[in-house]
């Protein structure tokens, strides 16, 4: 059985119709829901989301949801409610799997929900995408639209926060490695998948016929499917690879910082000869 938290703002039907998809999935045997728990009574934010979070638990009434205060705009606070959830379900109470909804989460806190899913088998999380967007702004050729851009532009920056992360960290292993690199760099370029292990072998240059290469590539393959990155399907006597949709994610995120590390080099010989 499987978990969900949410934490509840401006949209609780999108994470009510967002959790139903959820439990079609997974049958979820209890329900968290977060609600700012900030002191300051004036404060807007904290009424929306205490009134939300109260209608979102009528709503799921029958999962008895545990209904608790965090911060949301404290890192400290959201990692520890999180990581105490989190270690509760799956290390204490061994529930299979906790569903972390960042829906409605600020930026802030769905950076703390991100390390703490790093730290733990079984934790997932998602995020629901409405069916629309921005219907709240203003026709941009109205002139409603720059006083509305102008009034949204008020806030000021009152402090920074520095977002902790786990040390260990799933990027580093495959990036730091340069054959598992150039698997990944080789089911990208071929559209993420390939048929077999042995043309995944072929197209990155090594023989497959040879013992030690095709160990090392079943090894290497089994680390790559642990970290999220790739998956291996079973079709008949071959096993099809392919790229997972986080392993797609990172090696476009490899392709965009190999060409801005191009430009950089490109770029910089130019501002030398302007400043000389």
């Amino acid at each position: 059985m499987a978990v969900s938290v949410h934490y509840v703002s401006f949209h609780p039907t999108l994470i009510l119709e967002g959790f139903e998809e959820i439990r079609l999935r997974d049958p979820i045997e209890r329900v968290y829901i977060l609600y700012d728990g900030k002191t300051d009574k004036r404060d807007r934010y904290r009424a929306v989301s205490r009134r939300n979070a109260l209608k979102l638990s009528r709503l799921l009434s029958f999962f008895k949801p545990i209904k608790l205060p965090v911060n949301p705009l404290s890192y400290t606070s959201a990692f520890s409610r999180l990581y105490a959830i989190l270690h509760y379900e799956l290390n204490y109470r061994r529930t299979s799997k906790v569903y972390i909804d960042v829906t409605d989460m600020p930026p802030l806190m769905a950076a703390a929900a991100g390390a703490v899913a790093m730290m733990f088998e079984g934790a997932e999380i998602y995020s629901v995408i409405p069916d629309v967007r921005g219907d709240f702004i203003p026709d941009p050729r109205t002139p409603e639209f720059d006083d509305w851009i102008e009034q949204k532009d008020s806030a000021h920056a009152q402090a920074i926060a520095a977002l902790a992360l786990p040390k260990r960290r799933t990027l580093v292993s495959p990036l730091s490695s340069e054959r598992k690199l150039r698997i990944l760099d080789t089911l990208y370029s071929l559209r993420g998948s390939v048929r077999s292990i042995k043309e995944l072998i072929i197209n990155c240059g090594e023989d497959p016929e040879r013992p030690e290469v095709k160990a090392s590539y079943s090894r290497l393959l089994r680390e790559l499917e642990e970290e999220g990155l790739v998956i291996r399907i079973q079709e008949g006597r071959k096993r099809r690879v392919l790229l997972t949709e986080f392993g797609k994610a990172l090696m476009r995120a490899v392709k965009i910082g190999e060409e801005m590390a191009r430009r950089h080099e490109t770029l910089m010989p130019r501002l030398r000869r302007v400043r000389a």
